[in-house]
């Protein structure tokens, strides 16, 4: 209903419900925009183009077909949101998951989500490389490098969502409600923080969808299976043999560039197998407090999504779409969107 659409895009802007009167130059009153999102009276067209243009939306927005609802969404590393920057990006992840949602529609692509690992069991932190091993094998990597693990979590059926926000906040996880199981992940795609911390982030947060339910510390269950998923157990030792008394910086980062693990990332895999000694692991780790091993060895791939994109042009060249519904679903401006997406042969 056009109520509930109105809240929600103002919610998804941060505003009050005085700051949008405010944003639309007082065309209407705080009281009018209480009645309309508790759908007791409705605007005239005058009224929503301006709260349109006010909340950064298309008029469009307000009778969108498709309508998502998000479930729980943890918080856990996000203590420091405030519950309004909360909804707020909340919001943004569910307007951005009802144009991905629509646009697979108007495809007729049925993209559930199939987790293989469902009715597997976890008692302790080192079965969880076999379920890593598991889901590899299920998907058919191997144990090779992953370039790309954003596309690969796109092509296995989990929406991705990149956003820039304040360099505290890493990523989070969830599923939307409805019969055909679409998980999505948010991943912080700000400069500040690395790519290969950014490529961490997202298996972290796909072990928070994938592993079973267990009684392990989550945090640490998530982080073994992020590590054990970057760089599997064989390619460590392939890599670094079972035993190992030093290990060279220059290895170290040439393995950071050929995985996309952080240095700090590989200590610990050499250390979860046993490769390196404790005595060595804690020598690592007071030497990386002057030596910063990692901001001096970056890693160099790119964090992007295309899939949304190229569902889009799909849509478009094929004239399964508008332009003018091509720029609602692309949040571009019309001409904008032509420009982007309307060359084709």
């Amino acid at each position: 209903m056009f109520g509930e659409r109105l809240k929600r895009a103002r919610i998804k802007a941060g505003f009050s419900m005085q700051e949008l009167v405010d944003k639309a130059n007082n065309i209407v009153s705080k009281q009018s925009i209480s009645q309309y999102e508790k759908n007791l009276k409705s605007p005239s067209s005058d009224v929503l183009i301006a709260l349109a243009t006010a909340l950064g939306v298309g008029v469009e927005y307000f009778f969108r077909n498709v309508e998502v609802s998000i479930g729980e969404v943890d918080f856990r590393k996000q203590s420091t949101f405030d519950k309004k920057k909360q909804e707020v990006l909340k919001e943004n992840v569910r307007e951005y998951l009802e144009r991905y949602i629509e646009i697979e529609n108007i495809l007729d692509i049925d993209y559930k989500f199939k987790n293989p690992l469902e009715n597997e069991e976890i008692g302790a932190l080192d079965e969880i490389e076999t379920l890593s091993t598991k889901l590899r094998e299920s998907w058919n990597l191997g144990i090779d490098p992953i370039g790309n693990i954003v596309e690969m979590l796109e092509l296995k059926n989990i929406k991705v969502l990149l956003i820039d926000d304040d360099k505290k906040f890493n990523g989070l996880c969830g599923e939307v409600n409805d019969e055909k199981s679409h998980y999505f992940i948010v991943l912080n795609n700000t400069k500040e923080l690395n790519s290969d911390r950014k490529r961490f982030t997202a298996l972290h947060e796909l072990a928070h969808l994938v592993l079973p339910i267990h009684s392990l510390a989550e945090e640490k269950a998530s982080d073994r299976f992020a590590g054990s998923f970057l760089f599997p157990k064989e390619s460590v030792i392939n890599e670094f043999g079972a035993k190992r008394s030093k290990v060279s910086i220059e290895e170290l980062a040439h393995i950071k560039q050929k995985y996309g693990i952080s240095i700090a990332g590989i200590i610990f895999r050499l250390r979860q197998l046993d490769i390196i000694s404790e005595a060595m692991f804690k020598r690592f780790w007071i030497v990386n407090r002057t030596s910063k091993f990692d901001d001096n060895n970056p890693y160099k791939q790119e964090i992007k999504t295309t899939r949304f994109q190229n569902l889009l042009a799909h849509a478009y060249s094929e004239e399964f779409i508008s332009l003018s519904k091509l720029a609602e679903l692309s949040g571009l401006s019309v001409d904008d969107a032509l420009k982007k997406y309307g060359e084709v042969f």
